[in-house]
């Protein structure tokens, strides 16, 4: 009886130490995965970067393919207006600053874990930028001596996201807002209130007659390439004021990062993602209030000035898209399915800076251009998209499988 008792008290003891290591294992798990990478970040960059690496060109394919042309509403979704306007494809260069942004929080908290100072932080970002600029300058071709462009992609991502993280760790959450809010009303003031030299208030909003792209012609068209370049459009699309207001799309993201790392431990997953969608809406909401709703003084959505209501509505767009790719990954566990994303989120600067280095689309012609020749001529373009697609594909789940990731 004696030894009964207590084998079953040993066996109780051993069930109690049991569920402890359990409780503490999971309470570890869920402590790191506060500060831990979500696989959500990747895989939506992966999404944002695939319509650079092919899929806008598939959709407009697809269209041509079931007889709607190129003209259609899907399609011309798939390329950026001229000048006031909003489509699909302005989309992807404002997310990916935002995400951008939203990694910040995570990595500084781990470089703070590590025993990096605030200021060895900041230095840190300095010298990202000045990485992402000349790979910019390279992307441009100012190495090779071709006609150069000072507007570069990589540039203004290194520049935002590196302003906005020294704003991070200079400023709490207060004086930020404070900041990124007067950014942007003093942008639309400029703006609303100041037009181009020889021209008046009644054309401010005009290309010719808007001091943003007013100052992007004059200062960068003597020295540089300046897209489009034509006289009835004169401004460059990744211009020098315009890179202000991208600032606060880089901040808009470390403001979702940072109420992410509070909120995991605080609340539960769908409560998160419901505020999320909420300041989503809510952006969005001030956005088509300043584009639509101020009368003489709303500020249309123009994505090449970066407009402060394009950084709003895209702001809280890209907010939307965390949050549904948060609540389909990260809390309900379904990152698994998405490594077909992940290998282009964890690997986008190098798709991007690729694609024209290595002409992959004479790759493209040279691997599948015989076999598209097979086909009626509205699919043979379907096929040659769907090849450069794969190709690009291809090469990144090579490098994702050795491990080879090009960190900026």
């Amino acid at each position: 009886m004696e030894a009964a008792w207590r084998q079953k008290q040993e066996k109780q003891t051993t069930t109690r130490v049991g569920k402890g290591k359990q409780v503490m294992a999971e309470y570890a798990m869920k402590t790191a995965s506060c500060d831990g990478r979500l696989e959500s970040i990747d895989a939506l960059r992966g999404f944002d970067m695939l319509f650079i690496m092919g899929l806008s060109g598939v959709i407009e394919q697809i269209c041509v393919a079931l007889g709607f042309g190129k003209d259609c509403w899907l399609a011309l979704q798939m390329h950026h207006p001229k000048w006031i306007g909003l489509t699909q494809h302005d989309t992807i260069f404002p997310l990916f600053i935002f995400i951008a942004g939203l990694s910040f929080p995570f990595s500084m908290s781990k470089q703070l874990e590590h025993g990096r100072t605030k200021a060895q932080i900041a230095w840190r970002s300095l010298r990202r930028m000045a990485a992402l600029v000349l790979l910019g300058m390279v992307f441009e071709g100012f190495f090779m001596g071709k006609e150069f462009r000072y507007g570069m992609v990589l540039a203004r991502i290194g520049i935002s996201w590196a302003c906005a993280s020294w704003l991070f760790l200079a400023f709490g959450v207060k004086v930020r807002a404070i900041i990124a809010g007067g950014i942007l009303l003093g942008y639309w003031a400029l703006n609303v209130l100041v037009p181009a030299p020889g021209h008046t208030l009644a054309e401010v909003f005009a290309p010719t007659g808007n001091i943003s792209a007013w100052v992007d012609w004059t200062v960068l068209r003597p020295i540089s390439r300046i897209h489009p370049g034509s006289p009835e459009y004169p401004f460059d699309n990744q211009g020098l004021l315009a890179t202000i207001p991208s600032i606060v799309t880089a901040m808009l993201g470390m403001f979702t990062g940072e109420f992410v790392r509070w909120a995991r431990n605080r609340l539960s997953g769908g409560r998160q993602v419901a505020l999320l969608f909420a300041a989503a809406a809510a952006f969005t909401a001030a956005g088509c209030l300043m584009a639509f709703g101020c009368g003489r003084w709303s500020f249309p959505i123009i994505k090449p000035i970066w407009s402060s209501s394009f950084a709003l509505i895209l702001g809280g767009y890209s907010i939307a898209m965390f949050a549904l790719f948060y609540w389909l990954i990260d809390v309900n566990g379904c990152w698994r399915r998405t490594l077909f994303l992940r290998v282009i989120g964890l690997n986008a600067i190098t798709i991007y800076v690729a694609q024209p280095l290595f002409s992959l689309g004479h790759t493209r012609t040279m691997l599948f251009g015989r076999f598209a020749g097979m086909f009626p001529e509205r699919l043979s373009g379907l096929v040659l998209a769907i090849g450069y697609l794969a190709i690009c594909w291809a090469i990144l789940w090579f490098l994702h499988k050795r491990k080879i990731y090009l960190k900026v």
